[in-house]
């Protein structure tokens, strides 16, 4: 019988590969790489996002800055003259899609928001290419009667006039056309169509609305003036409502007048630069309404302030409370206070909750940045 040796039989083969702690070993390394990898992109996220949220403010900011600046220049346009009985003066309105309304015949009003709360500016402006000053009557017009004018030259069909008389009221009204046999007598006519030719030479034909039957309950003598503001005038309020600035327009009139110009504006102050000295040089700055027509010529400029704030809600606070010891280089921080005059004073905060107490101060979560300028009012600087 044959002997086979067994050291020729082949060796035992291991299996070749990966043990399960060298995998636990590896799913583990990914993890980490993951979570590292998300932290990075989370605060990268979180960055970019203030970054744009930041980036978003300041560019609201500017353009609600621009846009109010803009109409502030134009205040007080073909409204300021030598006889300046109407600057300052009540004055009866009527539209007849929005029926009785009262306006104060003024460049610019100011109305302060209680509290802190934000203000509101109103602006008026002219549109006449023609005259300025105002037209004496030749005789008394009692109400909704045609306006007798010593010289009716510079008046044209379709502008919005105002008659004005030292002690009475004043009133608006629309130009309809004027007397064949006594050209210096404006007529305003109620509910009437006309017809002029506008700056283009294209002719147009309307239907006058803002004239009252029966007038505006307001009796002339031959003391009245009569001033034009043009075919087009203007007069608009700026506000701040639901985190945004908004205009309302009160004339022209337009059914839904409030219009949206700028996201994320908070608050909006306002204060009259007055010269109360006469020279030439602002030296008072308050929010009072002035009393009559020689307190509104010394009105120069308006400052304004806008607060716009940043969209993105951080989880922790970023802005603190401010808090002013004196002077401008001691305010802290700096973003949240405005001038009241040399004076640096504190924007009222809000909470976007409604809440009052200190765990409700989400306001303390957002950026902000503040706007700020003083806008001279050319139109009654020239006057003087």
């Amino acid at each position: 019988m044959d002997k086979r040796s067994n050291s020729k039989r082949p060796g035992r083969q291991f299996m070749l590969g990966m043990s399960l702690p060298e995998i636990l070993a590896a799913v583990l390394i990914g993890m980490i790489g993951m979570i590292v990898i998300m932290q990075v992109y989370a605060t990268s996220e979180e960055r970019k996002r203030t970054t744009t949220g930041t980036s978003d403010a300041q560019v609201n900011g500017n353009l609600a800055m621009f846009t109010l600046e803009n109409s502030i220049r134009s205040a007080g346009f073909g409204m300021v003259s030598n006889n300046n009985n109407m600057l300052g003066c009540n004055t009866l309105a009527y539209n007849t899609n929005r029926g009785d309304f009262t306006i104060l015949m003024a460049p610019l009003v100011i109305t302060a928001g209680a509290a802190g709360a934000p203000d509101s500016i109103t602006v008026i402006a002219g549109s006449s290419p023609t005259v300025v000053e105002g037209s004496k009557f030749v005789a008394g017009a009692a109400t909704g009667a045609d306006f007798p004018l010593k010289n009716a030259a510079g008046f044209l069909a379709g502008d919005l006039v105002v008659a004005s008389e030292a002690g009475l009221n004043c009133s608006l009204a629309e130009i309809t056309g004027f007397d064949a046999a006594a050209i210096n007598t404006i007529k305003h006519a109620v509910a009437t169509s006309y017809s002029y030719v506008d700056t283009a030479n294209n002719p147009v034909t309307v239907t006058s609305s803002y004239n009252k039957g029966g007038g505006s309950g307001v009796t002339y003598s031959a003391n009245a003036l009569l001033y034009t503001l043009g075919r087009s005038p203007s007069m608009v309020t700026f506000q701040v409502a639901n985190d945004k600035l908004q205009t309302n327009t009160v004339i022209p009139y337009v059914a839904a007048p409030t219009a949206d110009i700028g996201d994320g504006i908070v608050q909006l102050k306002a204060l009259y630069g007055k010269d109360t000295d006469g020279d030439n040089v602002v030296d008072t700055w308050n929010t009072t309404l002035p009393a009559d027509a020689t307190q509104w010529l010394q009105v120069r400029a308006v400052r304004i302030a806008l607060l716009a704030r940043s969209a993105k809600f951080e989880k922790t606070a970023v802005t603190p409370d401010c808090v002013v010891t004196g002077t401008p280089s001691d305010t802290k921080p700096p973003m949240l206070y405005w001038h009241n005059g040399a004076t640096p004073v504190c924007f009222t905060m809000t909470n976007l909750t409604g809440g009052a107490s200190a765990t409700e101060n989400d306001w303390h979560h957002y950026r902000y940045r503040v706007y700020e300028t003083v806008v001279p009012l050319r139109n009654m600087i020239w006057s003087n």
